[in-house]
C-alpha cells in the first residue's frame, strides 16, 4: 500500500448531519482492509424508527457528535437531546471547516440555512489519543430568510472564501410544507425559496449572502463551483420538470455578488441565448466539474437520471459539448476519482431507488472513462469495469434502502451514503477493478422525536451524504456519523 494510500485514509472522517444530528469520526486503528462484511444481515427486516437496532462494523470508530443544536463544541451544546429542530442536507469541507446545508429549520431552531463547524483539531491530530480528543465546534448558523426554502445543497469553492446554496421550495418536495413557517415576523420572509445564493465565508464566524438568483419557479436542486480561465463559474442543475429543467451556468463576480446567467444546457444542447427547450420530460440531478491533465480541459459529469451519465467539453462553460456518454437508469450522483488510478480515468456512477419490489437496493458503476481520449461519436465511449449493490431481492418504498450521493477519495475508496444502510466502505480496487465492500456504520444515537423530519422517511438512520477529504456523511432524521478505521 502506498504511503499516499496509507496517509489519505488515517486522518478525520469529515462532518456531517442529519434530521437533528451531526458527526464525525476517523480511522485511528486498523484499516478499512480489514476485510470484507458481509451485508446479508442487514436486510432492513426491522423497526427502521428503533435507533437501538443499528450499528457498526468493528472496524468503524464515532469520533465526535455534534447535533447542531447551538454554536460551541460538542462538549457543550452537541449532545443528541439539544438537537437542531429539522433537517440536515449536503456537507462539504475545505480546510478547516464544514459546511452544511440546512434543509429545514423549526422552533426553537428557527431560519437556519447553513452551518459551519470548524473541525481543524481532527486534522491537527498526531496520533489516535488526540483524533478522540477533538471536537466538532459550530462557529455560526447563516440565517435563511424564507422558511418555505429548503437548502438542498452547499458547494465551496476552491479557496474557501465562499459557498453556493441551492435552494427549492420544500413544496417542490412534499404536498405539504415540514415544518410550519415560523411565526416570527422580525424578519422579512419574502426572499424567494427558488435561489441559487452566493455566500462570503471568509469569515467563518460572519457568513454573509452576497449574491442571489432567483428569476426561476421551484430553483436548483443541486450546483458546482469551478474556476475556469480565472472566471469563476457555477453550474446548477435544476432537476423539476416544468419546461425550464437543464443545468445552468452562471458566471459569479466576487467583487458585485452577481450571478450572471451565461448557459442552459440540455442534452438537447446550449441554449446560451436565454431561449427556453423543454426536455421531453428527462429528468436530470446533478454535476460535477473536474480539470482533467489528459484531454487538458475541464470536464463537466452531469448524472441525468434515465438519460445516463454524460461527460462534456467545459473549457468554454458557454459552448458545452458532449465528450462521452454511459447509458444507465437512474443515474442520481456521478464522481470521477480525484485523480488517475493506475494510469486510468475512473467514474463512479451511482443510482436511486425510490422504491423496490423484490429487487436491487440500486447500484454503483465503477467506470472507464479512458474513451474520452478518443472523441465522442454519439455512441457510449464509457464503459463498465464492475457494479455493486448493497442488497438484492429486497422490496421497499421512501427511499428507504436506497443509495444516495458517496464521495471518491484519493486513496482509493468510495464511501457511500446509503439513507437507511448508513455510510458503507468500499475499496475501488485496480488490481483487478472491482468495488467491495469493507466496512459500514449506522446511526445508533436517537434525537427527540419532534425534532425530527416528517415526511420523507420513517428510518431514524437515513444517512444523507457522505462528504469530504476522507469521508462524511449526513443523517437526515437523528444519528450521526463515521468512517472506517484507517492504518
Amino acid at each position: 500500500m502506498s504511503d499516499r494510500r496509507l496517509t489519505s485514509r488515517r486522518a478525520v472522517l469529515r462532518a456531517s448531519a442529519a434530521g437533528a444530528a451531526l458527526a464525525a469520526s476517523a480511522g485511528v486503528g486498523s484499516a478499512h482492509d480489514e476485510g470484507s462484511t458481509d451485508s446479508t444481515d442487514d436486510d432492513g427486516d426491522h423497526d427502521h424508527s428503533d435507533a437501538s437496532a443499528h450499528g457498526d462494523t468493528g472496524n468503524v470508530e464515532l469520533l465526535d457528535y455534534h447535533s447542531l443544536g447551538d454554536v460551541g463544541p460538542s462538549s457543550e451544546g452537541g449532545s443528541a437531546d439539544d438537537p437542531h429542530y429539522g433537517g440536515l442536507s449536503e456537507v462539504r469541507t475545505r480546510g478547516d471547516y464544514a459546511y452544511v446545508s440546512v434543509f429545514s429549520s423549526k422552533d426553537p431552531t428557527n431560519n437556519r440555512g447553513l452551518a459551519i463547524l470548524d473541525i481543524s483539531g481532527f486534522d491537527a491530530a498526531e496520533n489516535a489519543s488526540d483524533l478522540r480528543d477533538a471536537e466538532l465546534e459550530v462557529v455560526s448558523f447563516l440565517r435563511n430568510d424564507n422558511d418555505a426554502a429548503a437548502v438542498m445543497d452547499v458547494k465551496v469553492s476552491g479557496d474557501g472564501n465562499y459557498v453556493f446554496l441551492s435552494k427549492q421550495p420544500l413544496t417542490a418536495l412534499f404536498d405539504e410544507t415540514d415544518p410550519t413557517p415560523s411565526t416570527d415576523d422580525d424578519e422579512d420572509t419574502s426572499v424567494g425559496a427558488s435561489a441559487l445564493e452566493a455566500v462570503d465565508v471568509s469569515d467563518p464566524t460572519d457568513p454573509t449572502v452576497v449574491g442571489r438568483y432567483d428569476e426561476w419557479t421551484t430553483g436548483p436542486h443541486n450546483a458546482w463551483h469551478h474556476r475556469i480561465d480565472g472566471t469563476d463559474y457555477v453550474f446548477a442543475i435544476k432537476d423539476v420538470n416544468d419546461e425550464t429543467a437543464g443545468m445552468y451556468v452562471f458566471e459569479f463576480d466576487r467583487t458585485t455578488g452577481v450571478l450572471l446567467l451565461v448557459n442552459r444546457w440540455t442534452r438537447e444542447g446550449d441554449f446560451g441565448d436565454g431561449e427556453v427547450v423543454g426536455d421531453g420530460g428527462t429528468y436530470i440531478h446533478d454535476v460535477v466539474v473536474q480539470d482533467d491533465p489528459r484531454l487538458e480541459h475541464p470536464v463537466a459529469y452531469v448524472s441525468y437520471w434515465d438519460a445516463g451519465l454524460f461527460a462534456l467539453d467545459a473549457s468554454d462553460p458557454t459552448d458545452l459539448s458532449v465528450v462521452g456518454h454511459h447509458t444507465a437508469e437512474r443515474v442520481h450522483y456521478s464522481e470521477p476519482s480525484p485523480a488517475f488510478v493506475d494510469g486510468k480515468r475512473v467514474v463512479v456512477a451511482g443510482q436511486e431507488t425510490p422504491s423496490q419490489e423484490d429487487g436491487s437496493s440500486g447500484h454503483l458503476y465503477l467506470l472507464d472513462a479512458d474513451g474520452l481520449d478518443d472523441g465522442y461519436d454519439g455512441t457510449d465511449n464509457v464503459d463498465r469495469l464492475d457494479t455493486w449493490e448493497w442488497q438484492s431481492g429486497v422490496t421497499f418504498g421512501d427511499y428507504t434502502l436506497s443509495p444516495h450521493n458517496f464521495d471518491v477519495t484519493e486513496g482509493g475508496y468510495v464511501h457511500v451514503g446509503h439513507y437507511h444502510g448508513g455510510t458503507r466502505f468500499l475499496d475501488l480496487d485496480g488490481s483487478d477493478w472491482s468495488l467491495t465492500e469493507k466496512g459500514y456504520f449506522r446511526a445508533t444515537t436517537d434525537v427527540p422525536e419532534d425534532s425530527k423530519v416528517t415526511g420523507l422517511n420513517h428510518a431514524a438512520p437515513f444517512t444523507w451524504a457522505p462528504r469530504g477529504r476522507r469521508a462524511g456523511a449526513t443523517d437526515r432524521r437523528g444519528g450521526r456519523r463515521t468512517e472506517p478505521r484507517t492504518g
